[in-house]
């Protein structure tokens, strides 16, 4: 058997270039109009309570009623689709305060002809 010629050499490692760094000398990389430039956000104190007006649901529900038993006595016997056209407050509350009146006695509903009415109690 013959033996290749070939002569074993050992690598020679080759010098390592450095790593450029990726910034190019043109002009500078502006953000694109879609995206705005990062802005610290600022810290800002929670608002005070007197500042808004809310009120808890109960007591929400509570004046509700109120204000649906003054307007049964004073115009009667209405339909529920009226009754919230004419008060100001949302449909939820004021349903949940028909309830309220409802489950204390103070009111009859009826429905007649597919219109459910709502009237004070003798």
């Amino acid at each position: 058997m013959k033996k290749s010629k070939t002569t074993t050499e050992k690598a020679v490692p080759k010098a390592e270039k450095p790593v450029e760094s990726a910034v190019t000398k043109g002009t500078p990389i502006k953000p694109s109009p879609d995206q705005s430039p990062l802005k610290k956000a600022k810290a800002t104190a929670p608002k005070p309570a007197a500042a808004t007006p809310e009120m808890p649901m109960s007591e929400s529900v509570g004046l509700t009623a109120g204000s649906i038993w003054h307007y049964l006595d004073e115009n009667g016997a209405t339909s529920v689709a009226k009754l919230i056209k004419e008060l100001s407050e949302d449909e939820k509350i004021i349903q949940r305060s028909i309830g309220w009146l409802a489950q204390e006695g103070k009111i009859t509903l009826a429905v007649v002809n597919r219109v459910e009415t709502i009237g004070l109690k003798e």
